[in-house]
């Protein structure tokens, strides 16, 4: 019989040693751990047998007080005990029952997560958008390359950035939201000052007294400079701040960088796969999916 309970931090060491496998030993997971269980608008979630023992995890994430994000779902794969997931999952839905004004349930995953994909599908879930997950490994170098006459600086006016986010096919081919790494966040002025003006990780090219490029970025992985929103007027700006992306990604040990692209944004793939960047398998390989809100009381 498996019981729910909150995790705490104590539990670090055992859902770390769950997932050391997983993902060929790069799973994010410890990396998030300690933000995830201060997380106090969303809940972190512990399945435990009936000795006490943890069997898997989740958490569900509330990117704002209306969507719903599920995501880190994991289990202890030699327990041998199923339906862990469900169980999981199952509880979550409860727990979101009592927001009478939720909007949206959500989570991507990986398109060859196959367990992920049919548990979620048997749940009421399915894919309301494919995203192609393109990636470009740094080459390895004693010093950062200078990149002189580079013109990019880190920040810019936020009134400026807003207003270039607003008007950029970026934002228009990605209508469900922006990307902060695998997690799809609804675009809103505030969400882009606190997750990234706030925090500077922004790269802006200025002529003429305006932003003619714009990167923001998010460090999540281990090695993954991760491009949320990417955008310039021209092909010779899109150089230019791809350079200062390669700087800053180098500056911060990071060895790849990474962008989640709408298939429908075809100018922002094309200039991404003319400068080398590559899907890891296949194109359309970020799964994003959402659940009717009906399918809750189900």
């Amino acid at each position: 019989m498996l019981k729910i309970r909150k995790v705490t931090a104590a539990d670090k060491d055992k859902m770390t040693d769950i997932v050391k496998n997983i993902w060929e030993g790069n799973d994010y997971f410890p990396l998030v751990f300690d933000e995830w269980v201060k997380d106090k608008p969303g809940e972190f979630s512990a399945a435990v047998d009936e000795h006490g023992m943890l069997i898997g995890f989740e958490k569900l994430t509330m990117l704002t007080p209306n969507d719903a994000w599920i995501e880190g779902l994991r289990k202890d794969m030699r327990s041998g005990i199923k339906g862990v997931g469900r169980f999981l999952t199952e509880h979550i839905f409860e727990v979101l029952k009592k927001n009478e004004k939720l909007r949206t349930v959500r989570f991507a995953t990986y398109y060859k997560n196959v367990e992920s994909i049919s548990l979620f599908s048997r749940l009421g879930f399915s894919v309301i958008e494919k995203r192609n997950h393109l990636s470009l490994k740094l080459p390895r170098v004693k010093l950062i390359p200078k990149y002189e006459k580079n013109r990019a600086v880190r920040g810019g006016d936020p009134d400026q950035i807003i207003d270039f986010i607003k008007r950029s096919l970026w934002l228009k081919k990605n209508t469900n939201g922006i990307c902060f790494s695998w997690v799809v966040k609804p675009f809103s002025e505030n969400m882009i000052l606190k997750d990234f003006v706030s925090r500077g990780d922004v790269l802006s090219i200025s002529e003429n007294g305006g932003i003619r490029a714009l990167c923001l970025y998010t460090i999540r992985e281990k090695q993954d400079l991760f491009l949320s929103f990417f955008e310039a007027e021209t092909p010779e700006l899109f150089l230019e701040l791809l350079k200062a992306a390669k700087k800053t990604a180098y500056e911060n040990g990071q060895e790849n960088l990474c962008a989640v692209l709408s298939q429908k944004d075809r100018i922002s793939n094309m200039l991404f796969k003319k400068n080398r960047f590559k899907s890891w398998e296949s194109e359309g390989d970020f799964l994003l999916f959402d659940l009717p809100l009906d399918r809750l009381c189900h």
